[in-house]
């Protein structure tokens, strides 16, 4: 008998490849934390699969990482701590523009003031990089007609803000011409030399975003701009084509939209975000200037107030609550999650992260460096 059963197969292993797809989509539903998914991903070829092509195109969003810009990044879920090994070709990491994209800094070794800009896919393991020039912006008159100017003197001189990959073939950004003249908007193709003249109406934007097809970008006082974006007729080159106001703050714009701290000194900006329910919002953040000197905490004020666009009335609606969503908002990308959607116990709903996605931890974007916590903020 012991003879008989020696001669039986052990019953054969059916490995990681063999289980359903249906049971692997519930695992990476339940996994907020971008390492993670990469971690499932990479068990075998069979899950790589079915997370990109089974699960991928109805799976919630990854919660964001913090940026520290030393190439270190901090998991929002978990807490966890990634430290890529940047090659000195890219130096300093500053932040993430649009999804699946880093993009980096580098000074040029002759000329340590000049900047070079790279975009990176980490998952696509595609570099491009961007122009180092930018051609002069054409001014607009008051009444939105061309003034005099040629457009075609390119400069190294100038600061990008923000960058947003549209499509494969228009990267846009917001740059200021020569350093201390007010913003433009400008856009290229990958691989092109110098980015194609913008049109300056005089604002200082505060931020740019996407949204339904279309470029926006906000000022400080809350007037909202759209920019059209045409295909050159004659060499095909992409190029803006109008600068037009949507939106224009009611005045006084304080009052209406600083409440109680229209009459107190304070630092603003605005953040324009998409929301989950395809509403393009503002988050408006004021801090009392009182807080540098102050040495108690407490009396800190800080308010944050969030606005709809309602473009068929051309005016921003305050929002009182946003339901389920979380916002994550900073000068280099902002973006809506779904708080139910996340096995998170740090999320809810009805809350904002300011300043907590790809943004260092400190208040320059309202001119000084005090340091602030990441915490979540309740409308």
């Amino acid at each position: 008998m012991g003879s008989w059963l020696s001669k039986v197969s052990p019953p054969r292993s059916t490995g990681w490849s063999a289980l359903p797809p249906e049971l692997l989509d519930l695992v990476l539903r339940r996994l907020s934390s971008y390492a993670d998914r990469l971690r499932l991903a990479s068990v075998c070829r069979h899950w790589r699969l079915i997370a990109m092509r089974y699960s991928a195109p109805t799976l919630p969003p990854v919660l964001p990482w913090l940026n520290f810009h030393d190439g270190t990044f901090l998991s929002v879920p978990d807490g966890e701590r990634h430290t890529f090994g940047f090659s000195k070709q890219y130096r300093h990491c500053v932040g993430s523009f649009s999804p699946g994209w880093l993009l980096f800094e580098q000074a040029e070794r002759r000329r340590p003031s000049r900047q070079r800009h790279f975009l990176k896919s980490l998952l696509l393991k595609t570099t491009v990089r961007l122009p180092g020039r930018c051609r002069e912006p054409v001014d607009l008159n008051p009444d939105g007609s061309l003034s005099t100017g040629s457009g075609f003197i390119s400069s190294r001189f100038f600061i990008i803000s923000k960058v947003i990959v549209c499509s494969g073939d228009l990267i846009v950004a917001k740059v200021n011409y020569r350093r201390h003249r007010p913003c433009a908007v400008v856009c290229c193709r990958p691989g092109m030399s110098s980015w194609l003249t913008g049109l300056c109406n005089g604002h200082w934007y505060r931020d740019m975003a996407f949204y339904k097809g279309k470029l926006y970008t906000v000022t400080t006082e809350g007037h909202l701009f759209v920019h059209g974006v045409t295909n050159d007729a004659d060499n095909g080159e992409p190029r803006v084509s109008r600068v037009e106001q949507v939106i224009q703050a009611p005045p006084p714009f304080k009052f209406t939209l600083d409440g109680p701290y229209a009459t107190v000194g304070c630092n603003r900006t605005c953040y324009l975000v998409v929301s989950r329910t395809g509403k393009l919002l503002m988050v408006r953040w004021i801090v009392s200037c009182d807080c540098r000197s102050s040495e108690d905490s407490t009396d800190r004020k800080m308010i944050l107030k969030v606005f709809e666009a309602d473009f068929d009335m051309s005016r921003w609606l305050q929002v009182e609550s946003f339901g389920d969503q979380v916002l994550f908002v900073s000068s280099y990308s902002s973006k809506a999650f779904s708080a139910s959607s996340h096995h998170c116990h740090s999320l809810r709903g009805n809350q904002l992260a300011p300043h907590g996605f790809h943004l260092h931890l400190t208040l320059s974007d309202l001119s000084y460096s005090a340091l602030v916590s990441c915490a979540m903020s309740n409308l």
